[in-house]
């Protein structure tokens, strides 16, 4: 199964960092050049970041996209959430195994990841952010 590139992996793991479930963090300044990024940790092991924009009062994902951490250095992309709807690369089991995926998908927003991680990467002052624990 593909997994998100290490150059992705590592801003993930920075972006994510010291993070307990139900916690979440917004890198960037609000109203600054580039849209904030929004990080959250949903369970042990699964993520969200996100953009967000306002249209008519309502916030919308530009995009959300959901992250299964593998371990240190591998992550692999659960789903996409944009303005068409949502679609899924992987489908998790009730103990957050993978039961089930979709290879065109799951190469697809691979690729994406890394464009978007790099993109964030060079956008974002990420020094401020709790250092990644081995």
């Amino acid at each position: 199964m593909r997994t998100v590139s290490k150059t992705a992996a590592k801003i993930l793991d920075t972006i994510t960092a010291d993070m307990d479930p139900g916690q979440a963090r917004r890198i960037g300044e609000k109203g600054g050049a580039f849209m904030q990024v929004v990080v959250e940790r949903l369970t042990e092991s699964s993520y969200s970041v996100a953009h967000y924009y306002e249209q008519n009062g309502d916030l919308c994902p530009d995009p959300d996209m959901e992250f299964l951490r593998l371990g240190r250095g591998q992550w692999a992309p659960i789903a996409i959430t944009q303005w068409a709807g949502r679609r899924e690369a992987l489908r998790l089991d009730g103990d957050e195994k993978i039961a089930q995926w979709n290879p065109g998908l799951l190469a697809d927003l691979c690729s994406f990841t890394t464009t978007w991680m790099r993109n964030i990467g060079r956008q974002q002052d990420l020094r401020g952010l709790p250092p990644v624990r081995n």
